[in-house]
């Protein structure tokens, strides 16, 4: 069995940290949604985005997506966006007005 590549590992490494860095940083300077229509989930970054999108769409209509592969904003007409997302496998959402950045 073959040994990944020492650069591939830190490589994969700093990535994973530059990933959960955003997240941190999402949750301590992301204030709650205040509008409890649209909210933007942070889902696991370890998920595909194919898998992250059909979670979204459990969550709400899907009105935008990430940058980074596992942020996206939806809208629940019923005014649940944030439990939802979080039902559906985000592991945190915050108001879309804090992911400006991380959007397409």
């Amino acid at each position: 069995m073959r040994v990944p590549n020492r650069d591939i590992l830190i490589g994969s490494a700093v990535s994973g940290l530059i990933g959960l860095s955003s997240a941190v940083l999402l949750v301590v300077t992301g204030a709650p949604p205040p509008d409890p229509h649209e909210a933007a989930g942070v889902f696991p970054p370890w998920w595909s985005r194919g898998r992250v999108f059909a979670a979204a769409g459990e969550a709400g209509a899907v009105r935008d997506l990430g940058a980074v592969p596992f942020i996206v904003v939806v809208r629940d007409p019923e005014g649940r966006a944030p439990q939802r997302l979080r039902r559906a496998g985000a592991l945190f959402s915050v108001s879309p007005a804090g992911t400006a950045a991380c959007l397409n």
